[in-house]
């Protein structure tokens, strides 16, 4: 993911490469954790998101967006845990691409659907917040604003729709 956010895509594809020759070398039955999960799912995960920024970095934001899908798809079909084994709600970015492919009403849903799964995810509830007022809903935007700066008051990070 490094090598395709500095946009050195050779770099990136190769290490996509190696993840999946890692992916078929793993046994289908190899757990990765405690909760009954296989390896090979959070490899195809991790596949899917590099298959998502690879896309962006080339500036195919529909293959992106699919990518991103799949990544959802894989990760709703791992078994709960707590924590959560897969390190962010890969929604997020979904959402985020839904958003700088100018589809704020598709990044909505997206963002609330997480919100279900992630009560006060702050990225969600910013994410949520800009595809309101991307849709002139301002009443429902400047709610949700007030949730999102509680949520991330402490936070020293700024966030953007323009990053991935």
């Amino acid at each position: 993911m490094a090598f395709a956010a500095k946009g050195n895509l050779a770099g990136a594809e190769a290490e996509r490469k190696e993840l999946g020759a890692i992916e078929s070398k793993t046994p289908p039955e190899a757990e990765f954790s405690g909760y009954f999960n296989k390896a090979r799912d959070f490899l195809r995960l991790a596949g899917h998101i590099l298959d998502a920024r690879l896309a962006a970095a080339r500036r195919d934001r529909q293959a992106a967006i699919e990518y991103w899908k799949k990544a959802v798809e894989v990760e709703d079909s791992l078994n709960y845990g707590e924590p959560p084994e897969w390190y962010y709600p890969v929604r997020e970015s979904l959402g985020g691409e839904l958003l700088r492919d100018g589809q704020p009403a598709e990044a909505e849903k997206v963002f609330r659907a997480d919100l279900e799964k992630n009560p006060r995810n702050p990225r969600s509830l910013f994410g949520l917040m800009e595809s309101l007022i991307a849709q002139k809903k301002t009443a429902d935007a400047d709610w949700v604003h007030r949730e999102f700066q509680a949520a991330w008051k402490n936070a020293d990070v700024t966030l953007r729709v323009e990053d991935p």
